[in-house]
């Protein structure tokens, strides 16, 4: 039964909000690194920013590492040209699925500020004129946005370059009741928020002794975990946990394809990709403090920051907790506030619990 109350969850949600409304499309995460700087800085006794621009904290001083690893990345788009007639073409960052795209808001990130624009599709009305184009899914190479401008030279003069990056416009509101939370870009800031939760509690705490907890808000986990590869190295942990997101039950994705529900707590990866001494951990710091959890089996690779932990240096001692989530990667995400106090909540009593002498 989750202990989270209502007080907490409106932190939780204020600290949500905070962090993933700022834009941080994979390469261009400065918005985002400054808040989570701002916020480690209060109670890590260390912080870092390596050359792929990751955050790394760190919260104690013993000889044994233990790291976390939440990727602060966004899927997005970027400038890729901009017409005569003043549309502006655009490439995906990221993994999309292109109909969830058309005649979305976006905004445009430059550097002058953000410039609202909406990606530009045809009313339904023309379906008989051109049927081929509603049969099929668009392709982005076709689209373009629509900033309200007549010419190119009108949409330089608001500040927009070929390159700049690109979110929707998806701000982070509360669902009736409260305790779900509907924005874009959870994927995997709200990873990333309960591992500031967690960081908050070891630090007020005080972690154990003989134990050194790292926090690192990684970088391009979606162009292929590049900044958690990096970070592993750097920090050479004796035990890593990926902190990610993971497919929920919603509309048409029944138990054929996920058993994972809102509000039933983390999900605890099990398969090849982890350490069985590291799920059974993670279980029984659940189970001892009271946590909801969720057990998820993974017969591969897990495609989140674990996958490249596990292998980097001599190997590493693995592990995923996951936020179930809703909607991934359509850029209107849903998840429960209530998880992600939870899993902030098993990442501290995993701390807590840990025993030095099973990581030999």
């Amino acid at each position: 039964m989750s202990c989270v109350t209502a007080a907490s969850l409106d932190e939780v949600y204020a600290l949500l909000k905070r962090v993933v409304e700022a834009p941080s499309v994979a390469g261009f995460c400065d918005p985002a690194r400054d808040v989570i700087r701002s916020e480690v800085g209060a109670c890590a006794e260390e912080v870092t920013v390596d050359v792929l621009g990751n955050v790394i904290s760190r919260v104690g001083d013993g000889d044994l590492r233990v790291m976390f690893s939440a990727h602060m990345d966004q899927v997005g788009f970027m400038v890729r040209g901009i017409d005569k007639s003043g549309l502006i073409r655009f490439s995906p960052v990221g993994g999309w699925d292109s109909r969830v795209v058309l005649g979305s808001r976006v905004l445009i990130h430059t550097s002058e500020g953000p410039v609202l624009g909406v990606v530009s599709v045809k009313p339904v009305h023309f379906r008989g004129m051109f049927p081929d184009e509603f049969k099929k899914a668009p392709e982005f190479h076709n689209m373009v946005i629509d900033v309200g401008a007549s010419s190119d030279e009108e949409v330089r003069k608001m500040g927009v370059r070929v390159g700049d990056p690109i979110t929707l416009y998806a701000p982070v509101e509360r669902l009736k009741g409260g305790k779900l939370a509907v924005g874009g870009g959870f994927d995997d800031k709200a990873g990333v928020v309960s591992m500031l939760l967690a960081m908050r509690e070891l630090a007020s705490s005080g972690a154990p002794e003989g134990v050194s907890v790292y926090f690192v808000a990684s970088t391009q986990e979606e162009l292929g975990a590049r900044g958690a590869r990096v970070a592993t190295f750097k920090v050479n942990p004796k035990v890593g946990v990926a902190v990610d997101v993971t497919h929920a039950k919603a509309p048409g994705v029944d138990e054929k394809l996920t058993s994972i529900e809102l509000g039933k707590g983390p999900a605890i990866g099990m398969g090849p990709n982890f350490h069985k001494r590291v799920w059974e951990g993670l279980i029984k710091a659940a189970e001892g403090a009271g946590i909801p959890y969720q057990l998820e089996p993974i017969p591969g690779p897990s495609g989140t920051d674990a996958h490249v932990i596990q292998v980097t240096r001599e190997g590493v001692y693995t592990g995923l907790i996951s936020l179930p989530l809703r909607y991934m990667h359509t850029g209107i995400e849903v998840l429960s506030l209530e998880d992600v106090a939870n899993v902030g909540r098993l990442m501290a009593e995993f701390v807590r619990r840990i025993d030095a002498s099973a990581f030999p």
